[in-house]
């Protein structure tokens, strides 16, 4: 059997990654592109939040939604950015010290964990993130426990249109989630459902998909 030497894989596989429209669209060299079709400015709008206003981005990968919020909330306010991957969160780091934002936190959660501190968030966003998460439930507890009486959480998922019909399961296998099953957990949660959009965001050309969102209230 013949080998490739190792750095021409390399080469081959970071072209194939360069050329493939279904990567890299959380990263920052993608953030211009993504402005024209993640309806960002929809999404702050339905967090209802303000300057001061303390707002968590769980998920936040490289921070596309995290710098927004802080430039929202102000120095006044706080924002907790949320995530699992240790790599993420310290390019995340550098983006902020290069960007001298000084208002945002960076934690390291746990896929049904949060870390968040109670009682004290207006409002949470999750985006494309809630399908990863390991147990709803338990998420969705921290969540409620985290925000002040009528805080908001803003869920935002994908899902293609030839696979709404099956399984929770096989969705989250694709890395998508139907409305239908988030708006489950969250009644079952004990969250109110005051707004929902299906579909949302179009992003066939992008990803494949269209994307849904829903706004709930801590009663």
């Amino acid at each position: 059997m013949r080998f490739f030497p190792a750095f021409v894989f390399f080469v081959l596989s970071q072209t194939a990654l360069c050329q493939d429209p279904w990567k890299n669209v959380y990263r920052e060299s993608a953030w211009e592109d993504r402005d024209k079709w993640q309806c960002a400015d929809k999404l702050l709008g339905f967090l209802k939040i303000q300057e001061g206003s303390h707002v968590a981005d769980i998920g936040c990968h490289e921070g596309y939604m995290t710098v927004k919020l802080s430039k929202t909330v102000k120095a006044k306010g706080k924002v907790y950015a949320i995530d699992v991957d240790q790599s993420r969160l310290n390019t995340l780091k550098r983006r902020l010290e290069d960007r001298k934002i000084e208002n945002v936190t960076v934690v390291k959660g746990d896929y049904d964990n949060p870390k968040l501190p109670t009682n004290a968030l207006d409002a949470v966003i999750i985006l494309d993130t809630y399908h990863e998460m390991d147990d709803h439930d338990k998420i969705l507890d921290h969540i409620k426990s985290s925000l002040k009486k009528g805080g908001r959480l803003v869920l935002c998922e994908p899902i293609a249109e030839n696979r709404r019909g099956l399984s929770r399961a096989d969705q989250e296998t694709k890395h998508e989630l139907g409305i239908n099953y988030a708006i489950e957990d969250l009644e079952k949660a004990g969250f109110s459902i005051i707004h929902k959009e299906d579909p949302f965001v179009d992003r066939h050309d992008v990803k494949g998909d269209m994307m849904w969102v829903i706004v709930a209230v801590k009663k």
